[in-house]
């Protein structure tokens, strides 16, 4: 390894001053232009370039280089290989050059260009407000920007990571990650596939244009879906899910959650298993699939075919179906084992209108007047009944309504 300091001639106590041109060697080396503009060249190895003070011009070149401009305005260029490079105070440009790198402007108005990689650009609070520069080309490798002010990715710049406490972060026409921080943040997709995870707070997540993913995490979010066939998941917390146009799944996770399917043939998860959140699913137009799994939960299928599922589970809870209509909506049952109930349609032989089982083949009883509709393991056996679904009382509800399923 090789020492490369700058000009020898002293003042004010050991200060260097002086405009140093210095030139690295093939190994490993340590250079410092301390005053002065400075013009440092790494060369080969993996090299530690300090500009000082002054408008200084450090190049890594080959290998895997660390680059600080300090004070005044610097240009680094970072080189081949996956370089750090830091810009400080003043306007500073930085280039990644080839490979993975790591750019941080600092203060000051920076202009920052990775190169080909996939490189991490660091955009600050101060650097931003005086309108840092993030540029990327096309086909340049799948790069990301962690910004501790509110932010809006640049054209071919595919990730966004929101540090401190920012709130806001914006994807733009490509498939964006947009991860959240501890703050109640506000991300919002554009165009493109996105993937939004909120992390820690009360976020609000709008996936927009395009398939999207969103995933609330901790706290009470909102997610809505928009246009695209998006898969929303609440995540801890009390939740709102919406859908909105086109085909979406929506998973509530935990807590007590309300989903909304909105326009398009949708499928609705109250909970996880083993979850006993008291959960409100609305599926809205079209063909829905809802499946409260544990606790009580309300139902409520909108315009369409709807499908209802319910299994047979000790924490499985007692949902209501608000709009159950017996023309269109189909209720699925899992059956348990040792039922003997065949998969399909079910029997008529299986079910009865009533406040219990009338004989041994009985395993669906709906009260008319009550609307309460429940199952019996054993028919007219020993075993107790037990009420699954609320539904509306009076209504022409038959065995055609239901269709069993494998236990599950």
């Amino acid at each position: 390894m090789a020492i490369i300091k700058g000009s020898e001639l002293f003042i004010f106590g050991g200060i260097r001053i002086g405009d140093d041109n210095l030139q690295g060697t093939v190994y490993n080396d340590q250079m410092y232009g301390y005053s002065g503009n400075d013009t440092l060249n790494g060369g080969g190895g993996n090299d530690y370039l300090d500009g000082g003070d002054g408008n200084d011009q450090l190049f890594g070149g080959s290998g895997e280089d660390i680059l600080f401009g300090w004070y005044g305005n610097d240009l680094l260029n970072g080189g081949d290989q996956n370089d750090r490079l830091y810009g400080e105070g003043g306007n500073d440009s930085l280039y990644g050059g080839a490979g993975d790198d790591y750019l941080d402007g600092g203060d000051g108005i920076n202009y920052m260009y990775g190169g080909s990689g996939n490189d991490t650009y660091i955009v600050s609070s101060l650097s931003y407000y005086n309108n840092d520069i993030v540029i990327e080309n096309a086909n340049e490798g799948i790069d990301t920007v962690r910004a501790n002010v509110d932010y809006t990715l640049g054209a071919n710049v595919e990730n966004l990571q929101l540090i401190g406490l920012t709130v806001r972060g914006t994807g733009n026409q490509l498939n964006n990650s947009i991860t959240g921080n501890e703050a109640n943040n506000i991300l919002f997709g554009d165009n493109g596939d996105d993937t939004l995870r909120g992390a820690s707070g009360n976020d609000n997540l709008d996936g927009w244009n395009g398939n999207d993913q969103l995933f609330g995490d901790a706290g009470n979010d909102v997610l809505l879906g928009y246009f695209g066939t998006d898969y929303l998941n609440g995540g801890d917390g009390d939740d709102a899910l919406y859908g909105e146009a086109d085909s979406d799944n929506l998973s509530g996770d935990l807590g007590n959650d309300y989903l909304d399917g909105g326009d398009g043939n949708d499928n609705l998860y109250g909970d996880l298993y083993g979850q006993s959140g008291n959960d409100q699913l609305v599926g809205g137009a079209g063909n829905d699939y809802l499946e409260g799994q544990g606790g009580n939960d309300t139902l409520t299928g909108g315009s369409g075919l709807d499908s209802f599922k319910f299994y047979y589970r000790a924490d499985a809870g007692i949902d209501t179906i608000q709009d159950f209509n017996v023309s269109e909506d189909t209720i699925y049952f899992s059956s348990p084992f040792g039922s003997g109930l065949a998969w399909g349609t079910l029997s008529s032989d299986c079910f009865v209108i009533g406040s219990q089982a009338s004989d041994y083949d009985d395993r669906f009883i709906y009260n008319n007047s009550t609307g309460i509709l429940s199952f019996d393991y054993d028919g007219a056996g020993g075993m107790a009944q037990f009420q699954f679904a609320q539904l509306s009382p009076g209504l022409a509800f038959s065995a055609t309504n239901i269709f069993v399923t494998p236990a599950g």
